[in-house]
């Protein structure tokens, strides 16, 4: 459960405050759970969208775009420090316990959504 405290957090965070949002705004007489329903679904997309920036970061993806501001910012931090040293890049156990962490994003994500689609139903 210690996991996935963040992944709810968020996900709570974003349900309640659209179902709230929801609920205050619209004057046609809906039901408390459509609004439940479209808050899980807003929360689903977020957390997903989290989830694949993040794999999309832990895999690499990002390091070609990146490549040449990182190259900049290193010349212009040796003019000021000629000693200066960048971080070493992730190792492959690193990579691959965040890729895990996105997946547990992604698919909390894709459960919640489907789980906005029942409730639609009902």
């Amino acid at each position: 459960m210690k996991n996935f405290r963040a992944i709810l957090i968020v996900l709570g965070i974003v349900t309640i405050t659209y179902t709230i949002w929801s609920y205050a705004s619209y004057y046609r007489p809906e039901t408390f759970l459509f609004h439940v329903s479209g808050g899980l679904f807003v929360g689903g997309m977020i957390v997903f969208a989290i989830g694949m920036f993040s794999q999309m970061s832990a895999s690499g993806l990002f390091d070609g775009i990146m490549y040449g501001f990182k190259r900049n910012r290193r010349a212009k931090l040796k003019e000021i420090d000629p000693d200066y040293e960048e971080d070493e890049d992730a190792t492959p156990e690193e990579r691959t316990e965040r890729k895990q962490n996105a997946r547990r994003w992604i698919y909390i994500g894709i459960v919640s959504i489907l789980v906005s689609f029942a409730l639609s139903f009902v």
